[in-house]
């Protein structure tokens, strides 16, 4: 199986036992997730309890065709189901490849949902309704952190659907910013 970070040998894949972490910071918090496997189905699980519409900020960090590095906006809010197909038709390359950095975000508000290119889940808003959903799901209140050294993966095999992502709207583009490195 392929995937998206490694320890420094790049023998074994860097996973959490379904753990979450509250991070409290003087003006937000926000929940540190880290799941065994299958990070989109959580964050549509999520979504699901959500007005909408939605929006998607695909924060490309490397590209293997070429690309600019950069962030891409797709261009207009969606309904949960154009944002369930579009996940779910690239899931497989979004939890399997390093290249990039995955937003999606309630236009109303609601949450916001960053999955980088580390498998973490970065959950903002409701964080007491996301906390007692984890917990429905067998999740624990833990300590997610990176092991260092680490590398990331860019697997060929994924090139396609770097493609197909690039392709699925007219992405609005701006530059990287601070923070976002690759």
């Amino acid at each position: 199986m392929l995937f998206k970070i490694g320890d420094l040998d790049n023998q074994s894949e860097i996973c959490w036992d379904n753990l979450y972490q509250q991070e409290d910071y003087p003006n937000f918090s926000r929940l540190l997730i880290g799941c065994k496997s299958k990070e989109i189905p959580l964050i549509l699980e999520f979504c699901k309890e959500m007005e909408g519409p939605f929006g998607i900020l695909h924060v490309l960090l490397v590209s293997r065709l070429g690309k600019e590095s950069g962030r891409y906006q797709s261009p207009n809010p969606m309904s949960y189901e154009d944002l369930k197909l579009f996940l779910y038709e690239h899931q497989e390359y979004f939890e399997q490849d390093g290249r990039q950095h995955l937003w999606v975000s309630s236009a109303t508000g609601e949450g916001q949902f960053i999955f980088d290119n580390h498998n973490y889940i970065y959950a903002y808003g409701n964080i007491d309704s996301y906390i007692a959903a984890l917990k429905n799901i067998g999740f624990t209140a833990g300590e997610v952190h990176i092991p260092a050294p680490h590398c990331h993966n860019y697997h060929s095999e994924f090139d396609s659907e770097e493609e197909a992502v690039n392709n699925a709207f007219e992405w609005i583009y701006s530059p990287l910013q601070e923070g976002d490195d690759p």
